[in-house]
């Protein structure tokens, strides 16, 4: 079978690995000349990581083992954490694409996809290429081409999404080797050690986020930051939308442009390298795509979601509150025995361990109700 996939990332190389380890003839399209750039992300990822792939040096430029959770007030709560890695984009997306090559995937780069039209069930893609028209024909068409995807525009299912903004630079600096986390300002913010001597740092909001960027790095590193940048990175992130539809005949969506995104963190290479093994699965055995991503994967992406819209809600006292109610003993092992890629099983452990966070309850957002699809709610 003859499969396209738009982009080459994370998404579109590990489905281009699987696809083609199955024997399809698979082609990437990318419309940069580099595979992994420009980076747009902030690259830890979760002990969850290596439960879907394994780990190679490669791409891993650290490990982390400890965080800190800031409050408004400025203390915060320190805690232990499973072995969470810090990877390297650029290497770890070539990484997936020297996979999928040799497996026999075929890339092609400054190719920039425009739209598809359908003609006795095969898909004709159009792409631009040095300013010439290029077209391909395949079987299948796999959108994983990021927020803005081009592919779910073209099969007309990119409907309502919204999406956050997010601004990071690589910089030097020396460190402790502890992830600190700010989920008061924006939406949230960061610092993300790389090695002991050089950090990522950023913050993700609906609005103004270069201004609270500016102003949450001025606090942290000083005026004169700008000398000691090695990298600026930033774009949008989608915000998981309940109602996305990921599949339309022989056309399917992946990673960031289906929506797949945790909406707590921005993070969205654990949940896309999961639908790919889902997506490749119900392309071999003939499986409804829609019905199995939604039974994987939608309800740790709709906490997240849920959770998210309470904590937009929270006053800065509230921030503060919380903050300390986590520095206790009991509260702490739960950050450190449980993944924030099963938050479902973090939350349950969470609430019966402090019933009276269920006071927060009153900020559910009740326009998602009509979402709930879980019986844990």
């Amino acid at each position: 079978m003859r499969i396209n996939i738009i982009g080459a990332g994370p998404a579109g190389n590990f489905t281009a690995f699987l696809l083609a380890k199955k024997g399809h003839n698979v082609n990437v399209y990318e419309k940069n000349s580099i595979i992994g750039s420009p980076v747009q992300c902030t690259g830890i990822l979760s002990d969850y990581f290596s439960e879907v792939l394994d780990i190679n040096k490669k791409f891993i430029l650290n490990t982390i083992e400890n965080t800190r959770i800031y409050s408004p007030d400025n203390n915060f709560v320190k805690a232990k954490i499973k072995k969470n890695y810090v990877i390297c984009r650029k290497k770890f997306d070539n990484y997936l694409a020297d996979m999928a090559k040799e497996e026999g995937a075929k890339y092609f780069l400054n190719h920039s996809f425009h739209t598809f039209e359908k003609k006795n069930n095969k898909i004709k893609s159009k792409f631009k290429n040095n300013g010439k028209n290029i077209f391909s024909e395949s079987d299948i068409l796999i959108g994983a081409d990021g927020p803005l995807s081009q592919v779910s525009k073209s099969a007309d299912i990119f409907n309502n999404r919204k999406f956050v903004t997010g601004t990071q630079i690589e910089i030097k600096m020396k460190n402790d080797n502890v992830v600190e986390f700010y989920p008061f300002i924006g939406c949230y913010a960061w610092v993300v050690p790389i090695n002991k001597n050089a950090i990522r740092i950023g913050v993700v909001s609906y609005n103004n986020t270069k201004k609270l960027f500016d102003k949450f790095v001025n606090l942290k590193l000083g005026k004169k930051y700008n000398e000691k940048i090695i990298e600026n990175q930033s774009g949008i992130i989608p915000i998981f939308n309940p109602n996305v539809i990921a599949q339309k005949k022989n056309v399917y969506l992946i990673g960031d442009s289906a929506t797949f995104v945790k909406a707590t963190s921005g993070g969205g290479i654990n949940q896309s390298l999961k639908a790919a093994k889902i997506l490749v699965d119900c392309i071999n055995n003939k499986k409804d795509y829609q019905k199995e991503w939604q039974k994987n994967l939608y309800d740790k992406l709709f906490v997240h979601l849920i959770a998210h819209k309470v904590m937009q809600k929270f006053s800065l006292e509230e921030w503060n509150e919380l903050i300390n109610i986590f520095s206790e003993k009991k509260m702490k092992k739960i950050l450190y025995t449980q993944s924030r890629d099963k938050i479902i099983s973090m939350m349950i452990k969470v609430i019966f361990t402090k019933p009276s966070l269920l006071k927060f309850a009153k900020y559910f957002p009740k326009e998602e109700l009509k979402n709930i699809r879980s019986p844990i709610f």
